[in-house]
């Protein structure tokens, strides 16, 4: 069985802001590898078996 995963600490103060500009960056302006990367992951086909 999987471990449970433990919760991520509040930001607050300057590493609060830092994260909300970031945010805030990728969702105007996103990274283009980044979308590359996602554009390729979504064509690949996987072969299941069930």
């Amino acid at each position: 069985m999987a471990k449970p995963i433990p919760a991520t600490p509040t930001l607050r103060g300057e590493d609060a802001r830092r994260f909300v500009k970031a945010m805030i960056k990728e969702q105007t302006n996103p990274d283009p590898k980044r979308i590359a990367l996602i554009r390729k992951a979504l064509r690949t086909k996987f072969n299941v078996v069930y």
